[in-house]
């Protein structure tokens, strides 16, 4: 009963303890769902142009926020409820699946048709760009979250080797899902032909390019966002 209690403060579930998700834990996810409105809203415009470019888009979008809600729990289990290497294992596995889903819209530009004399061209560039823009946001904020949870569930250089293998898994994927059509629930409903695929395919061309390029755009991108936001917590050591 006493362990029972224990880990029910310890959760935050207490009505004496903070509460269990305090706003500031939750608002970078309330901006980014506000962001992905916005995305909707750039569609809703175009479809008043003439039709929609591909709802595909919206469901992408709305794929990249599995990983990033995956990591908003891991982030929270590991903060609060003490090393958890087994939980955090899988919720690693299951967040890796879908990780690719946030860099993948990038490749969603194919969808551009070029008239430079139309309007729909210039709208369509960037509301294809601004769908690319927040997946990739919500993928680098998930890869983030994960970054810290590895950190403190193993250790620094645990965490270290996980985020550098993130890089290029997450160009696999993307070449998985734009080129061989593969998505993210095969590997839990058909893992043998998952992995047959994967292994069939692992040096095909297009699938190192893949890999490598969209490997470095994440290590470069995550290397901006992470030096941006540790000079913004030493500022604010510094103040406080």
């Amino acid at each position: 009963m006493k362990r029972s209690l224990s880990w029910w403060q310890r959760a935050g579930l207490s009505i004496a303890n903070p509460p269990l998700f305090a706003l500031e834990s939750i608002y970078p996810l309330l901006m980014l769902a506000v962001l992905s409105l916005l995305a909707f809203a750039f569609h809703f415009i175009r479809i008043q142009f003439s039709e929609a470019v591909d709802f595909s888009l919206d469901w992408n979008l709305l794929l990249s926020w599995i990983p990033l809600l995956i990591a908003f729990l891991a982030r929270y289990l590991s903060k609060n409820m003490g090393p958890l290497p087994w939980v955090i294992g899988m919720l690693s596995v299951v967040w890796l699946a879908f990780f690719p889903n946030a860099p993948y819209m990038i490749t969603d530009l194919v969808h551009l048709s070029v008239n430079y004399e139309s309007d729909r061209t210039w709208h369509d560039a960037i509301m294809l760009f601004y769908y690319a823009q927040i997946s990739l946001i919500n993928g680098l904020v998930s890869l983030y979250w994960f970054h810290g949870a590895w950190n403190r569930t193993y250790s620094k250089r645990v965490g270290t080797i996980l985020l550098f293998l993130s890089f290029p898994l997450g160009g696999l994927g993307v070449y998985l899902g734009r080129i061989l059509r593969i998505n993210s629930w095969d590997l839990f409903h058909k893992p043998g032909q998952f992995f047959l695929n994967v292994f069939e395919n692992l040096y095909d061309r297009t699938a190192l390019l893949l890999i490598v390029e969209f490997g470095l755009l994440l290590g470069t991108l995550y290397a901006m966002l992470w030096g941006l936001l540790k000079f913004r917590a030493r500022r604010q050591n510094r103040v406080s």
